[in-house]
């Protein structure tokens, strides 16, 4: 990573302005553990977690709870695009750096007055544009015994947060107060322990995973609804089990939820389903497209480079040709 330029004060709005650019930006490799684990179909359900504590920080609760389609009928169409933007971060080379320009562009201009204090907020105020980044972290490196079956080690640990750290530049984060360390950002959790609310919105989300009661996608139609929702129970109960199962117990608290020994033992058994699953199925059905194509064309690229280790140029003694 490069060093971090000095940041200037921050505008009174909590925007971020170009001071905060942190340089050139590292693209995350496609041989990580990020990216070996970030494309797979059920990586973003586990990732729901992160997705619930962004909904539990007030400012991020009340920008979305104002503009963003999850909370205005259409929950499933910005499920998708939020999936398409997280894998372009990771699997779309050139393309992540451009992805990472227009995140930070489509959120520029979102401001609004709080209803809470009564002060301008924005939707790249620092600390919470931080956090929505830093819960990817906080959730992989929790999901470790679902994801592979056991705790991630240390060093993984460390890689994991390596490469978070490079989606962060990516995305045009702060990173002058980015925790650079396992320790720091263990630190940086428990002070965001006391932040985070049982927001309404985080409260309808949890809602809405027990009743069932989603808004569904607008190609649906109107008469296969109750058909679709019956049919969805399933899913939001895995959904449930793992988003719940992966938050520590005192955000549990403050959202009003329990957790039983029962749904402990029920999210394992699923998982372990799952990794078996994972195991014997071929890589093109347990990936997204993007992230199928992105590591099959590394994994090509590499064969290559190994095969020209061969050539008999690399072999010549020195001084030949002179």
């Amino acid at each position: 990573m490069t060093a971090t330029p000095e940041r200037t004060a921050a505008p009174e709005l909590g925007d971020l302005s170009d001071a905060y650019d942190a340089g050139p930006r590292d693209l995350v490799p496609l041989d990580s553990l990020t990216a070996e684990h970030t494309g797979r179909w059920t990586f973003l359900i586990v990732d729901g977690a992160a997705f619930m504590m962004q909904a539990m920080h007030p400012v991020i609760a009340e920008i979305t709870g104002r503009y963003s389609a999850a909370f205005h009928g259409d929950a499933g169409g910005r499920a998708i695009r939020s999936i398409d933007s997280v894998l372009r971060w990771t699997y779309g080379g050139t393309e992540a750096l451009a992805e990472g320009d227009r995140v930070r562009a489509l959120h520029k201009p979102i401001t609004m007055k709080s209803a809470e204090t009564g002060k301008q907020i924005s939707a790249l105020n620092p600390g919470a544009y931080q956090w929505v980044i830093a819960t990817g972290y906080i959730v992989t490196a929790r999901g470790g015994r679902l994801l592979i079956g056991r705790d991630f080690t240390d060093s993984e640990k460390d890689e994991l947060l390596r490469d978070n750290r490079r989606l962060a530049n990516l995305l045009h984060v702060p990173m002058r107060d980015y925790p650079t360390t396992r320790a720091e950002m263990d630190d940086y959790y428990e002070a965001m322990i006391d932040q985070l609310e049982g927001t309404p919105q985080a409260l309808q989300l949890v809602e809405e995973m027990i009743t069932g009661q989603v808004d569904l996608l607008s190609s649906v139609p109107k008469a296969l609804h109750p058909v679709a929702k019956r049919g969805l129970r399933p899913m939001l109960r895995f959904n449930y089990l793992s988003i719940v199962g992966l938050l520590d117990p005192r955000l549990r608290a403050k959202l009003g939820v329990t957790w039983s020994d029962a749904e402990e033992r029920q999210l394992h058994r699923i998982y372990a389903t799952i990794r078996g699953a994972y195991r014997v199925l071929p890589d093109r059905l347990t990936y997204f497209p993007l992230a199928y194509h992105a590591r099959k064309h590394h994994e090509c690229l590499q064969k290559m480079a190994k095969r020209q280790e061969k050539s008999f140029a690399y072999h010549l003694p020195a001084g030949t040709g002179e």
